[in-house]
């Protein structure tokens, strides 16, 4: 089971910061989690919600502001404020953290609240710059975005949904998706075996309990995204004795 430090070890770190998915990296995790937004110039930048108030010290959505402005401003967590690795990086950023290292990206592409024009395109012109496809999961709550992203790539997709949709196998197959990304609270045992048995992957958000990591790790997940990663690589490593 892949092990995807969910925006980084975002327990302990501040999320979709590059000392968070530095962290998560050292923690274990095999996959990082991130989320892509665009700015006011048009660049790639990561941070998971459209208004940058939760995490960093300002307010305002994130595609009213330049880069250089979104990367003035502090984070909101007290003891990193004044640390260089937790400003809001740029996708650039994180794939040059990622283009050497035996690791998964799984970038969300945030168009489900904001449409970016043309952030599909922007994402994946980016992976290929790198040369990196094989080692990216493009996901979104938006399937609009998904299709866009399989018109022009053969990057992998991961169907995300947090409500329940009628035969999932069978739509994540029309769209041809690598994998679905379901809530915790949507998985099954039958919806595992039904998703493997049609060459579908099953990763699951988000997963910070040991109960249900080891639960599972016995249902063959294929890759569980966690806020401690720490915590579930003990799990998988208990899971071998």
């Amino acid at each position: 089971m892949i092990n995807f430090a969910h925006r980084g070890a975002s327990s302990d770190y501040p999320e979709n910061t590059i000392l968070s998915l530095k962290e998560g990296i050292n923690a274990g995790a095999k996959g990082l989690e991130i989320d892509v937004h665009k700015s006011k110039d048009n660049k790639l930048v990561v941070i998971h919600d459209e208004d940058i108030e939760r995490t960093f010290l300002g307010k305002g959505l994130v595609k009213d502001y330049t880069l250089e402005e979104l990367k003035s401003f502090r984070n909101r967590k007290k003891l990193f404020r004044d640390n260089e690795e937790c400003h809001i990086p740029t996708l650039e950023e994180v794939l040059e953290l990622v283009k050497d290292k035996d690791i998964v990206l799984n970038i969300e592409l945030k168009t489900d609240v904001i449409h970016y024009e043309n952030i599909e395109e922007d994402v994946v012109n980016l992976i290929n710059k790198y040369g990196i496809g094989d080692k990216i999961i493009l996901s979104s709550f938006n399937h609009d975005s998904l299709k866009k992203v399989k018109k022009i790539s053969n990057i992998r997709i991961g169907v995300l949904y947090e409500n329940p949709i009628e035969n999932i196998v069978g739509y994540a197959k029309n769209l041809g998706a690598y994998a679905i990304h379901p809530d915790l609270r949507l998985v099954s045992e039958e919806l595992i075996k039904e998703a493997h048995k049609n060459n579908i992957k099953v990763n699951i958000f988000t997963v910070n309990n040991p109960f249900f990591m080891r639960m599972l790790i016995a249902n063959k997940v294929d890759g569980a995204f966690t806020d401690y990663p720490e915590l579930l690589k003990e799990v998988l490593v208990e899971s071998l004795l």
